[in-house]
């Protein structure tokens, strides 16, 4: 997809193509802009994969756009169906981490949180005692 919201990059991530040493593919941010509309736009820019991505989130303000644009990236080396990963991580690894979502409410999103954080606490257990992860 195309977008005409200018690329003036802040961050960038490199990710390895498992089984193709030497391919990267490259996951570009870029400055959170206001909008005419008032809502803030943040540029997204994927090159590497089979083809490229250049797309915006949208948000009410620039941390929103940014927040959005980290899971637009996410969704993007997802749906693509290319085995990347990062630092030497596992196939899928990409080090976006799943977004949760405030739209459903205050209880929803702090069952959610506990759940996580119920999971990332089994992990570490797990962790402890050489279990697998």
């Amino acid at each position: 997809m195309q977008d005409d919201t200018p690329l003036e990059p802040i961050a960038e991530r490199r990710l390895s193509v498992v089984g193709e040493p030497g391919r990267v593919v490259t996951v570009t941010i870029g400055k959170p802009m206001r909008k005419p509309s008032g809502d803030w736009a943040c540029p997204v820019d994927i090159q590497g994969l089979q083809e490229a991505v250049r797309d915006s989130a949208y948000g009410v303000d620039a941390v929103q756009a940014l927040q959005l644009a980290f899971e637009t990236a996410r969704q993007s080396l997802k749906n693509s169906g290319l085995p990347v990963t990062w630092c030497d991580g596992e196939p899928g690894e990409t080090g976006f981490p799943v977004a949760v979502p405030y739209i459903f409410g205050r209880a929803f999103e702090d069952r959610m949180e506990r759940l996580i954080e119920d999971e990332i606490e089994k992990a570490v257990e797990a962790k402890k005692k050489g279990a697998p992860g």
